[in-house]
């Protein structure tokens, strides 16, 4: 019998599809629809079966036919020994592919087409793995199953390679996902660059801490995004880490969303990136943030400073009072005897006097009252009358603002066991801060207090003025700080007040939008 294959007319075409349209990069589905097209041109009048399998567990994942399968053959795969013809598998090789659990070995091949009568089938696998099958079947007796076996076996070899690239393709980008995702999740900043220092990664908490967004910086210089005091220094470290040589606790500054006073301080070290082949590829940067270690030790260093200024002020106040006792009690008498006696300019000048050594007396006072608060005992309170007591006390600076006030309080509250005068200072310094923050005469403060519930009474002073920008609303109960102009006022006022507020048990809120107005909630507890 002649045996000898001829050559298949359409061999040239397919292989010339193949070459022009497979590439290393392909994905697994395109390259399912490209040899299933092969194969249609090369053996056209055949039924074709391709199935594969999950990368894990192999069981079946696609099957695409282009005639009806027997059911009952969906799922196994029956090879004979011939199906695996190139694989140049090793005994031990062979044996694991036949012990898996959708392979049955078979001595003649078994048609998976309700329409086949006879046919071949190639099993898709390497040493490496089982990708799956491709069937193909005749419907009716072949002539040329030989030769057609010839022609398909290279675009099968070609067909398993494919596979196996699609396969590692997608292991990998699975994998660099991974790690991206991981990175990105990372409870530490981190930043990747390249040789060129061109940033390639940056994690979430790095986003948070310094603002910035990794669409807005990736392909940057890391350079570029530090301040200009510390790129030398991180530019040497860069080039260390490429030259293999790791740097660690490299400080560094950075401002959020450019605001040059809200800095977020991160201690990085850094280690050399290598690719496959043992050259340094990138630096990583793996940080630990210290803002709030910065910031507890400021708090401390300003709290041992607030603790010897509590400590000289009780003696301040003590050598400036007496004087200012005289100069006051002088002033006063030179008031009432000179009065008509003299030009209103002069007197306008004494009272200038008295008010001076006033406003010294307070500011002494107020140092006193934030370093050594009153010791006087808590009593029951009178809430309404003392806010409106509080309110009649601020009546010069309501008159000069042209504030218009209003009191919305019930008839009663329940008793506050408090201090009175610290209360009082605690509301005098509340209405006076909402008056100067009107921007112009005719505006609005307004006083509430209602019950929530038993324990709690909520007092709040309202404001329609100017507002607090954002930037200062963490800052506004900080000692001395202060945004009005130089001897409008101490910076001490709200600070003294959260001070009372501690000291009673009782918190206080702020809610303020710029150009709309700010409000003040105390919260106090009444049991």
């Amino acid at each position: 019998m002649n045996t000898a294959v001829t050559l298949n007319p359409y061999f040239t075409r397919a292989l010339v599809t193949v070459t022009q349209e497979l590439h290393a990069t392909m994905p697994r589905d395109e390259l399912l629809k490209l040899f299933a097209q092969v194969f249609r041109d090369l053996i056209p009048d055949t039924l074709q079966c391709f199935r594969v399998v999950k990368e894990e567990g192999g069981a079946l994942d696609v099957v695409y036919a282009n005639g009806r399968l027997k059911f009952e053959e969906r799922e196994t795969f029956k090879v004979t020994q011939r199906s695996m013809e190139g694989l140049l598998l090793t005994d031990e090789q062979r044996e694991e592919v036949f012990h898996q659990g959708n392979v049955l070995p078979v001595d003649e091949y078994a048609t998976i087409f309700e329409d086949g009568n006879r046919g071949f089938c190639f099993l898709l696998c390497d040493r490496n793995a089982l990708y799956g099958i491709v069937n193909f079947e005749y419907p009716r007796s072949p002539s040329s199953m030989e030769n057609d076996r010839a022609a398909v076996l290279p675009f099968i070899h070609l067909f398993v390679a494919a596979l196996r690239n699609a396969r590692l393709m997608s292991e990998t980008i699975r994998l660099k996902e991974y790690w991206e995702k991981l990175l990105y999740s990372a409870n530490a900043p981190v930043v990747v660059v390249d040789r060129d220092g061109r940033i390639t990664l940056m994690n979430r908490v790095f986003e948070e801490l310094t603002g910035m967004t990794r669409d807005a910086i990736r392909g940057k210089e890391f350079l570029s995004i530090v301040p200009a005091s510390s790129r030398t220094r991180l530019l040497r470290n860069i080039l260390s880490a490429v030259s293999g040589e790791p740097s660690t606790n490299i400080e560094m500054r950075f401002p959020r969303h450019g605001d040059e006073e809200d800095v977020a301080h991160i201690a990085f070290n850094s280690a050399s990136v290598y690719n496959s082949f043992g050259q340094v590829e990138g630096v990583i940067f793996v940080g630990q943030d210290l803002t709030l270690i910065k910031d507890l030790q400021r708090q401390i260093i300003h709290s041992e400073k607030l603790s010897t200024l509590g400590q000289i002020a009780a003696g301040v106040a003590h050598e400036l009072n007496n004087p200012l006792t005289s100069i006051t009690v002088y002033t006063n008498y030179l008031l009432q005897k000179l009065s008509g006696t003299i030009s209103p300019s002069d007197l306008q000048k004494l009272e200038s006097i008295g008010e001076g050594a006033r406003r010294i007396s307070s500011f002494t006072k107020d140092l006193v009252s934030y370093a050594r608060p009153s010791e006087d005992h808590p009593e029951p309170l009178d809430l309404v009358h003392l806010l409106k007591r509080s309110v009649s006390f601020c009546e010069p600076t309501i008159a000069s603002t042209g504030a218009a006030v209003t009191m919305d309080l019930p008839d009663r509250l329940p008793p506050f066991f408090g201090i009175e005068g610290q209360m009082e200072q605690v509301f005098v310094n509340l209405v006076t801060n909402a008056c100067h923050a009107l921007d112009k005469p005719g505006g609005q403060v307004q006083i509430r207090a209602v019950c929530p519930d038993d324990q709690q009474i909520v007092i709040s002073v309202s404001d329609n003025g100017r507002g607090i920008p954002q930037k200062n609303l963490s800052r506004i109960f900080d000692p001395f700080f202060t945004t009005k102009n130089v001897g409008e006022g101490t910076g001490l006022g709200l600070s003294i007040v959260r001070n009372i507020l501690e000291n009673h048990s009782a918190k206080i809120d702020v809610q303020s939008e710029e150009g709309k107005g700010t409000t003040f909630a105390i919260t106090l507890r009444v049991s």
